[in-house]
């Protein structure tokens, strides 16, 4: 599903848009707009938020764990091979 328009021309993103963007959406490093698009979108998505509460958990373990960790240069270099090997990103 792309982006649809409900009667009040409302831009929604769907599934894969939202997955696209969610980390950054978490770690606060969306334009506003956006931001509200994937909010919305994950207030009426159970499969979205389940992928946004296990994605927190999973930060917050690595952050506990590995304080030392640069999160954004892991998730870039994730992100990186997961598009050489033509995946969309979890």
């Amino acid at each position: 599903m792309g982006r649809t328009t409900d009667g009040n021309d409302h831009r929604r993103l769907g599934c894969r848009q939202v997955r696209r963007t969610l980390q950054a959406f978490l770690d606060g490093e969306v334009e506003p707009r956006r931001a509200e698009l994937v909010a919305a979108h994950l207030e009426s998505c159970a499969r979205c938020q389940v992928e946004a509460e296990v994605f927190e958990q999973v930060i917050a373990t690595i952050r506990q764990l590995r304080p030392d960790l640069d999160l954004a240069a892991y998730t870039r270099l994730v992100e990186a091979t997961e598009q050489l090997s033509g995946r969309d990103p979890p």
